[in-house]
């Protein structure tokens, strides 16, 4: 009778409502599956780098979430809530305190999911009340202001239309320059290309030459592409938010923009959530069927090299590098082996780091961390697995396909002081590459002819 008599506030009333519509066949399989067995605890880096304290377990975590589905959702705790350990929320500072849970200590990594021998998948129901929370308002300041530019601006860091045109005219001359070939273009809105290619607002933000890097790909491979001159954000805070409504508005904007332009394939540029985003979750979100082939730029630079559409020297660049598996890219997408063949290709001294693949350590900015300033302590204190991870490889530059990733591996290299530099493949690809002038082909082509005419 006690829980009756409780009253709630709106938010958490709120929060209990939805809760219904959240709940899938997937979602509550994880949550009546687990048996607290423990194996999740020694996946977790939070966990790892904070020992001894219990709340860091994503058992503990989860259990926080599962509390409310037995009390209001399974009849075991509706009858004997005492048993199961049902719970309820009842205050907004309850949502408040689910809130430091939920988004501070786990950055839905999935490495705990991974190693789950029942199958949880804790970052999927973690989302989900994510989701909850975010509904009633409450969640931290970055992901409400970072939502709130995906939703009106059309892109998560707020880019206006007119600086990113600008970005884009600003790499296609220095373009031109460096090739020494005023022909040289970025495409905008070109209608029937073979590529559309879509990016991260973190790239006209803060690191426009991975556009001028890909833009140079494209050139020397001779592609018939384009970018879009709106819906070019390929990124997703839905997924970090739990926000399936954004989720899907944002996807849509991009497919449409596909469509409108007569585009037969997407190629999505380095980011891990963005490519899960856009390629996995977002036709479901936005309930959408996609007519076109979607694809990430690793694949496609893997492509134009084994046809034989670039050329590329591995000898300019030596400095040894080791590869970061991004968790959306590797974990969840299975972008294990095209990202370390295409590093063999362009690099000479490529070296592991353990574990890796499925099991490598999160960049410890995932899942929208790197938006979340008050947790921002207990980030890089946690990062200590993924720092002492780094170090022990011995390489100088870290790889990965990820710019969430490039953001989270740079914030701990200078918090520890590991004295290394963060790049992306497009960037080694493009150093790699062998531009061969037109004169000196031409120039080669008559030579192999006059010595095939002597003989």
């Amino acid at each position: 009778m006690r829980w009756k008599r409780r009253k709630r506030s709106h938010k958490a009333e709120k929060v209990l409502e939805r809760l219904d519509e959240k709940l899938n066949r997937q979602m509550v399989g994880s949550l009546l599956a687990c048996v607290h067995c423990g194996m999740c605890t020694d996946a977790c880096h939070y966990v790892l780098a904070n020992p001894g304290d219990t709340t860091y377990a994503p058992a503990y975590k989860a259990d926080r979430i599962r509390r409310l589905f037995k009390r209001h959702k399974d009849w075991t705790g509706r009858i004997f809530p005492w048993w199961v350990k049902a719970g309820s929320v009842f205050t907004d500072e309850d949502l408040e305190e689910l809130r430091d849970i939920i988004f501070g200590k786990c950055t839905n990594c999935r490495r705990c999911s991974l190693n789950c021998p029942m199958g949880v998948d804790y970052a999927t129901f973690n989302r989900m009340a994510r989701g909850l929370l975010v509904s009633v308002g409450i969640m931290p300041e970055g992901v409400a202001v970072v939502s709130k530019d995906q939703w009106e601006i059309g892109n998560q860091m707020g880019v206006l239309k007119e600086d990113y045109l600008e970005t884009l005219e600003w790499m296609a001359e220095e373009l031109q320059a460096e090739l020494e070939d005023p022909t040289v273009a970025i495409p905008i809105d070109k209608m029937d290309c073979d590529v559309v290619y879509s990016i991260n607002p973190r790239e006209v933000k803060y690191d426009p030459r991975t556009i001028a890097d890909a833009a140079k790909i494209f050139h020397i491979a001779g592609e018939n592409w384009t970018m879009p001159s709106e819906g070019w954000d390929m990124t997703n805070f839905g997924l970090f938010s739990g926000d399936d409504e954004l989720g899907g508005a944002v996807a849509r904007r991009l497919y449409e923009k596909v469509i409108e332009l007569r585009g037969k394939k997407l190629v999505i540029s380095e980011c891990g959530h963005g490519y899960r985003s856009t390629r996995c979750e977002a036709p479901n979100w936005g309930k959408f069927d996609v007519p076109f082939e979607m694809e990430s730029s690793v694949i496609t630079m893997l492509r134009y090299i084994k046809e034989g559409r670039i050329k590329v020297d591995k000898t300019r660049n030596t400095r040894p590098v080791t590869f970061h598996d991004s968790c959306n890219n590797a974990r969840s997408c299975g972008l294990f082996e095209e990202p370390r063949e295409l590093l063999n290709i362009v690099c000479t001294d490529v070296r592991e780091m353990y574990p890796n693949r499925a099991e490598n350590y999160c960049c410890t900015g995932g899942g929208g961390a790197m938006s979340m300033s008050e947790y921002t302590p207990l980030r890089l204190k946690s990062a200590k697995i993924k720092a002492d991870q780094l170090k022990d490889t011995g390489a100088e530059i870290v790889v990965t396909s990820c710019h969430n990733c490039v953001d989270g591996l740079t914030d701990l290299i200078r918090h520890y002081k590991l004295g290394m530099e963060v790049t992306q493949l497009v960037n080694l690809v493009a150093n790699a590459l062998v531009i061969e002038k037109a004169g000196v082909a031409a120039e080669q082509e008559d030579e192999v002819e006059v010595k095939g005419g002597e003989g």
